[in-house]
């Protein structure tokens, strides 16, 4: 009971932290695609050369430039709420803790993919002109990145779903939203250029905000057993 007790306030401090910076990432991710999107939406992914260097040119220099930068405060918020997840599912887990180490590599890769150049670069040259071609390059380059990034995420998201499922201070269907959101991604990949993608994507959030608030309560537990 003593060792429970002084654990108790670091591990309340955590929880906060990492529900804080899972909400923070949702929006974070808002606001950087609102800034970016102003101007005209996103060209679908098989956009043509021409449609996508309209895109582009259309962009507010200082808008654009604060939605990519907030863009990759939402990553650091996301690696801050991996890390977070990562200790509670370990402890969740028990020894061996093989699905919480994979959930913990996922988690960095899909940080790492994310973190990459994308097709935003293409955005900052179109004053010096920009061929269309390679604004399509730039733009394909970016969006396969990120669909690569979806495979992670789908790593990550069924390791914890399936640690969320044996933990009985969780309602299960977290665990089975993850697992869900895991196969979407899986298939959203293998079919990259169609909308398909946006499926897992919102269930992600909502799985991200779900598991927020029971951070917030504490309803994760501080070791197994």
């Amino acid at each position: 009971m003593g060792e429970t007790a002084q654990l108790r306030g670091p591990w309340r401090t955590m929880s906060v932290t990492g529900a804080s910076a899972g909400l923070a990432g949702l929006v974070l991710v808002g606001a950087s695609q609102a800034l970016v999107q102003v101007g005209g939406g996103e060209p679908a992914f098989d956009a043509s050369g021409d449609e996508i260097l309209r895109f582009f040119e259309a962009r507010h220099d200082t808008l654009y430039a604060t939605g990519t930068y907030l863009g990759l405060l939402a990553v650091l918020a996301l690696a801050c709420f991996v890390s977070v997840l990562w200790v509670v599912l370990r402890e969740a887990e028990g020894r061996p803790a093989w699905r919480s180490a994979i959930a913990l590599t996922s988690g960095v890769a899909f940080v790492v993919l994310l973190m990459s150049p994308g097709w935003e670069l293409a955005g900052y040259r179109t004053d010096e002109g920009v061929d269309p071609q390679i604004a399509r390059y730039a733009f394909d380059t970016g969006n396969l990145g990120f669909a690569n990034a979806w495979m992670a995420l789908a790593g990550f998201l069924a390791a914890a779903g399936s640690i969320m499922l044996g933990t009985p201070s969780l309602p299960n269907w977290l665990g089975w939203v993850a697992i869900v959101a895991a196969v979407g991604f899986l298939i959203g990949r293998a079919v990259w250029t169609t909308p398909v993608w946006l499926i897992p994507y919102s269930i992600f959030w909502i799985w991200v905000v779900a598991v927020s608030i029971q951070l917030f309560r504490g309803r994760l537990p501080e070791r197994a057993g």
